[in-house]
C-alpha cells in the first residue's frame, strides 16, 4: 500500500501547480479588465496586477477553510464508527483501526480522513506510541473545536475513570448535532455570498456594457481628473462593499 501524507498543519495550505495555474488565468486576466474598465489605461490596468498577492492570499485561506470544513464533515463519520466500537466493549486503538476500515468504504484513497486514519493507525499500532498523544497531535493539527473537544473528554475520561461509553455516546451526539447545525449554516452562507458576489459584479457589467455600446457617454469620467476620482470612489465602494458582505456572511458557530 503506498506511503498517505497528511497535512501537518490544517491552517496552513500549499496549492499545487493546478490551483495555481487556475487562480493565474483567473485573476490576472480579471485584474487587467477591471483596471482597463474604470481608467482607460494599459499602464494602470497592468500595474492592477499588483493586487493579485493580496487576493492570492484570500484564495489560500478559502481553500485552507475548505479542507478544514471538509475533514469535520469527514470527522462525522468517524464519531458514528468510534462511538459503536467503543459502545460494543473495543478500546480506543481498536476503534480507531475500525474507523479506518470503515472510512475506505465510504471515501477514496486518497481523502484526508482516511489519510489521517491511517497515519494514526500506523503510529498507534507500528511505532506503539499512546493513544492520548496520537489524538492530540490529530486536534492540535486540525485546530478544529469539534475534534479538540472529543479528544479532551475522551483523555479525561481515560484519567478519571469515568463512564466512558456513556460519556463518549452523549458527546458524540452533542457534536454531531453541532457539525448538523455547522452544515446548514454554511450552506444558507454560500448562497447568500453567491448573491453578493453577484451583486459586486453588477456595476462592472454595466461599465462594460456602456463601453461597448456608447463609449461616449464615459469619456468625460477617463478623459478629466473628476472623472478619474469619481471613478476611483466608485471602485474603493464596490471593493469596499463586496469585503463588508462577505463579512457579514461569516458566521462562527
Amino acid at each position: 500500500m503506498r506511503e498517505m501524507s497528511v497535512p501537518q498543519d490544517y491552517s496552513i495550505y500549499h496549492l499545487n501547480i493546478k490551483e495555481k495555474i487556475r487562480f493565474g488565468i483567473t485573476c490576472i486576466p480579471l485584474l487587467f479588465l477591471i483596471g482597463y474598465l474604470f481608467y482607460h489605461s494599459i499602464i494602470i490596468s497592468i500595474l492592477f496586477n499588483c493586487f493579485a498577492l493580496p487576493f492570492y492570499r484570500l484564495y489560500r485561506a478559502g481553500l485552507s477553510e475548505k479542507r478544514r470544513r471538509i475533514i469535520t464533515e469527514q470527522f462525522r463519520d468517524v464519531l458514528y464508527s468510534v462511538s459503536a466500537s467503543i459502545s460494543t466493549g473495543r478500546q480506543m486503538t481498536e476503534a480507531l483501526y475500525e474507523a479506518e476500515q470503515n472510512m475506505r468504504l465510504i471515501y477514496k484513497e486518497d481523502d484526508l480522513i482516511v489519510s489521517e486514519l491511517s497515519a494514526m493507525v500506523k503510529r498507534l499500532y507500528v511505532f506503539r506510541e499512546p493513544e492520548e498523544d496520537v489524538l492530540k497531535d490529530f486536534a492540535s493539527r486540525t485546530g478544529i473545536e469539534d475534534i479538540s473537544d472529543f479528544v479532551d473528554i475522551y483523555i479525561t475520561c481515560r484519567e478519571t475513570g469515568g463512564d466512558l461509553v456513556n460519556v463518549l455516546n452523549k458527546t458524540s451526539e452533542m457534536i454531531l448535532d453541532k457539525i448538523a447545525i455547522e452544515k446548514e449554516i454554511h450552506t444558507i452562507t454560500v448562497q447568500k455570498r453567491y448573491e453578493a458576489r453577484m451583486l459586486a459584479a453588477m456595476p462592472l457589467l454595466t461599465i462594460l456594457f456602456l463601453n461597448l455600446v456608447s463609449p461616449d457617454y464615459l469619456a468625460v469620467m477617463y478623459e478629466t481628473h473628476l472623472g478619474n476620482l469619481l471613478m476611483t470612489a466608485a471602485l474603493l465602494g464596490i471593493g469596499f462593499a463586496y469585503l463588508w458582505s462577505m463579512k457579514l456572511t461569516k458566521i462562527e458557530v
